[in-house]
């Protein structure tokens, strides 16, 4: 079979890191597989099994460009996404992200079109203009053969906001796959960090996370919070730490594909992102043993981390099954001159816990595993199986 992956890029995020693991998943199945990029100057951080096709399509997301140029941009760039699905004979076309997607459904010949919503739009207003509007969302993924999803929060959120079919959402997870730890470095940074993992964007709430970990360093001072990932944040975080006294405290390591290196040596995984479609990071740390403390965001993080086992005081921390969890951020602008807000220090509460209490430190480790394999790429690509073998 001939699948094609549509993807802006492969860029270093976790829509990417997905289309990695699925396509070689592919791949070892005896398909052939095809990666659809844009025409961008991003570097292709993910290295790929399949053949990457260099399509010359360019992105319709400026803010310069009006709604009546991205509609045009939308059924030019079908017309070429479609002669290219022809020109490697394309059974199944499987897409990521909106401006994507709907290149997939508009270009759609006699393949099966598969589209991926990989975040929780209704949630997303850093996401506006054309392509996020309501009824464009409504109308574009209706014409698809199937819309996957990733956890039952965006199934709701697909169906009850966006008016979609049940019939045509399929719930399927992110995959966990093996990844490589490279040569052996030596640890440098002792037996309390605490690692998170994401593109250094304002989704993602690393500014929050940095907050609540000057409480961690109050009482424990050889905590280290490590940060992986890059972005257009990185100079404004770096401040933030020099204004909390982090500098030293704080690493930000960059992207990685070695990212086991760090998740095998935390103490625990920290999450703390507006919104999280369905977080490869999470499964990953669980992967790797880490017990994971996350705020109760809209997404799949509270569905992952599972129904709670020990409950403290309304608004306070959960000890879930699986991980724990504290209440989301406030939907506020951050202030760096004012004190902690509740939800950090609860936060910042949580990540003492773990490296405080090596009763719980053990347990969740070993929690996370059993969760883990719930992810293995073994496990979810029978999904994707049974999804291609009746298309």
């Amino acid at each position: 079979m001939n699948i094609g992956i549509l993807i802006p890029e492969l860029g270093g995020g976790g829509a990417e890191r997905a289309s990695q693991i699925l396509g070689n998943y592919f791949i070892e199945g005896g398909n052939r597989v095809f990666y659809f990029l844009l025409d961008t100057n991003v570097k292709q951080e993910y290295l790929v099994r399949g053949e990457i096709i260099q399509t010359n399509i360019k992105s319709c997301m400026s803010k310069d460009i009006s709604d009546i140029q991205r509609l045009f941009w939308l059924f030019k760039s079908s017309l070429q996404m479609r002669r290219l699905k022809h020109q490697y004979d394309i059974d199944v076309a499987i897409s990521f992200m909106e401006e994507f997607n709907y290149i997939n459904v508009l270009s759609k010949g006699r393949e099966a079109v598969i589209t991926r919503v990989c975040t929780i739009l209704s949630q997303r207003k850093d996401l506006d203009g054309f392509l996020y509007k309501k009824a464009i969302v409504h109308i574009f993924y209706s014409m698809a053969d199937k819309v996957i999803v990733m956890s039952n929060y965006a199934l709701k959120d697909m169906c009850d906001y966006y008016g979609l079919s049940r019939k045509k959402l399929i719930k399927i997870p992110n995959a966990v796959a093996g990844l490589d730890m490279g040569k052996e470095d030596r640890w440098e940074y002792g037996n309390k960090a605490l690692v998170c993992v994401g593109r250094l964007e304002s989704v993602k709430q690393h500014d929050r996370i940095i907050r609540a970990f000057s409480y961690v360093t109050d009482k424990e001072k050889q905590a280290k919070l490590i940060v992986l990932g890059k972005g257009p944040n990185l100079n404004y975080l770096k401040r933030l730490c020099a204004r909390y006294g982090l500098e030293d405290k704080v690493i930000f390591a960059g992207f990685t594909e070695r990212i086991t290196f760090y998740l095998k040596q935390a103490r625990a995984f920290v999450m703390a992102s507006k919104v999280e479609g369905f977080p490869n990071s999470m499964i990953e740390a669980m992967h790797c043993g880490a017990p994971v403390i996350t705020t109760d965001s809209p997404g799949a993080c509270g569905e992952i981390v599972g129904k709670p086992v020990k409950m403290g005081e309304v608004n306070s921390m959960v000890l879930c099954r699986y991980g724990i969890l504290v209440p989301a951020m406030p939907d506020t602008k951050l202030n760096p001159a004012l004190p902690l807000v509740e939800e950090e220090e609860l936060l910042g509460k949580a990540m003492m816990k773990v490296l405080s209490e090596d009763r719980i430190y053990e347990e969740y480790c070993k929690r996370s595993r059993k969760r883990a394999k719930m992810y293995l790429i073994s496990r979810v690509g029978e999904r994707w199986n049974s999804l291609l073998d009746d298309r």
